[in-house]
């Protein structure tokens, strides 16, 4: 059955005919082939919540260039940044349902229970997971030499370390408040909407740290600006093998959640357009152009989920994170 609601208002005298057509162009979507798939009228605009150059820019651009031939339509990306991806998902949501998509990130998903997201998980279905990858503290070339180094000085001076996140009540603020219980390490959390801003208040020395996903910033990471001294990983990743894991300096498993990133659409969605929609997603993440891009930003062989495992993986997160934002007091 169709989640779409469509309100058709007509006047006594208008024609049955005239309802239905109405009614037709109401959506985005008509019943394609024998099997009932897909097909669309109109472009499907793809919501990329931060700005130009971080990961959900580059995942948007990477996965709707390689969308398009699928479903035989558009993919435009548009970037509305604000509020930790609150003010792009409204964005979606505000569309018509079909019309629009957008993606979801770790960071933004860990808004709703902790009660600073301008929506509800309710109004959302999931498409796709795209993405799954390490995300690391790091630090400035020539600044630190590794985590004991920035720890004494966390510990020395209390509160005057900063480290350059994504917003309020991420998940960055939970692994910086684990280190604070776990190592005795209290950092200032300065947070940047915009990823560029972060990568910049690192590299000029506004900040003295920044948590981000390693991949986000590979270019400062191969130049030797950026240096990871944690992985919040629960594996070693490939080249850092000798940068301790968040297990390895004793942070507790449960703060170590894998920055993911996926598709996300309206509820009211017909659930033939997200089916294709998270086939087309399998097509974009199968693609040889993808598969390169996957390695580059470190992401996990097994990044992809369809509609149904994405929907179970953020019900799950949902659970994991709400613990940990209550653990640290940082739930409404």
């Amino acid at each position: 059955m169709s989640r779409a609601r469509t309100r058709v208002v007509a006047s006594a005298g208008l024609s049955v005919a005239l309802v239905a057509a109405v009614a037709a162009c109401s959506t985005n979507t008509s019943s394609g082939g024998a099997d009932g798939s897909a097909t669309f009228r109109r472009p499907v605009e793809m919501v990329a919540p931060f700005g130009p150059g971080g990961g959900s820019d580059q995942v948007a651009r990477a996965a709707a260039a390689q969308m398009e031939s699928s479903i035989d339509t558009d993919v435009p990306v548009v970037n509305v940044p604000g509020a930790t991806g609150s003010t792009g998902t409204t964005k979606m949501l505000s569309s018509r349902p079909g019309e629009s998509m957008s993606i979801m990130i770790q960071d933004t998903f860990t808004t709703v229970p902790a009660g600073a997201a301008s929506f509800s998980m309710d109004e959302l279905t999931a498409v796709c997971r795209l993405q799954s990858m390490p995300s690391a503290l790091m630090v400035r070339k020539d600044k630190y030499d590794d985590w004991k180094d920035l720890a004494a000085d966390a510990k020395s001076q209390p509160g005057e370390l900063t480290v350059a996140t994504v917003g309020s009540n991420s998940v960055d603020d939970v692994v910086l408040a684990a280190l604070e219980e776990t190592q005795d390490t209290k950092f200032r959390a300065v947070p940047f909407s915009e990823p560029s801003e972060r990568y910049a208040a690192l590299l000029g020395g506004e900040v003295d740290a920044l948590y981000e996903q390693l991949g986000d910033v590979r270019e400062y990471l191969d130049s030797g600006d950026f240096v990871p001294v944690i992985l919040l990983s629960k594996t070693p990743v490939e080249g850092y093998d000798d940068v301790p894991t968040a297990a390895d300096i004793g942070l507790p498993e449960d703060v170590v959640l894998p920055q993911f990133r996926g598709i996300v659409v309206n509820a009211d969605t017909e659930t033939d357009v997200v089916d294709a929609l998270s086939d087309a997603c399998k097509d974009a993440v199968d693609s040889s152009e993808m598969q390169e891009f996957q390695k580059q930003v470190y992401a996990d062989d097994d990044s992809y989920q369809n509609a149904d495992d994405f929907q179970a993986f953020l019900d799950e997160q949902n659970e994991l994170i709400t613990a940990q934002l209550d653990k640290y007091g940082m739930s409404e």
